[in-house]
């Protein structure tokens, strides 16, 4: 069975889109487990794999790092979701 198919099954099973945004530490984890393997560049490789299909959104935090959501569809447009950050500026008057 191919490493991405079974890395789908598994995130469709255990419903890991219910879970929002993680960071990337997280789904490393994961694949790890589900594969049985340690290569972090063969995990990096399977998960970058998985973001171009567009089966994660890829959103910037305020620390301009990503974080990712499951798309169990693939079918969203995977459009990088920019945070304002003056949206959490809060000024006292």
């Amino acid at each position: 069975m191919n490493a991405e198919k079974s890395v789908l099954a598994y995130f469709n099973h255990k419903h890991i889109d219910t879970l929002g945004f993680l960071k990337y530490g997280y789904f490393k984890r994961l694949i790890s487990y589900i594969l049985d393997i340690h290569n972090t560049y063969l995990i990096r490789k399977i998960f970058l794999s998985l973001v171009e299909q567009k089966y994660f959104i890829k959103k910037k935090n305020i620390k301009k790092s990503y974080i990712y959501m499951f798309n169990s569809t693939g079918k969203i447009n995977n459009k990088e979701i920019i945070i304002d950050p003056n949206r959490f500026i809060i000024t006292w008057t």
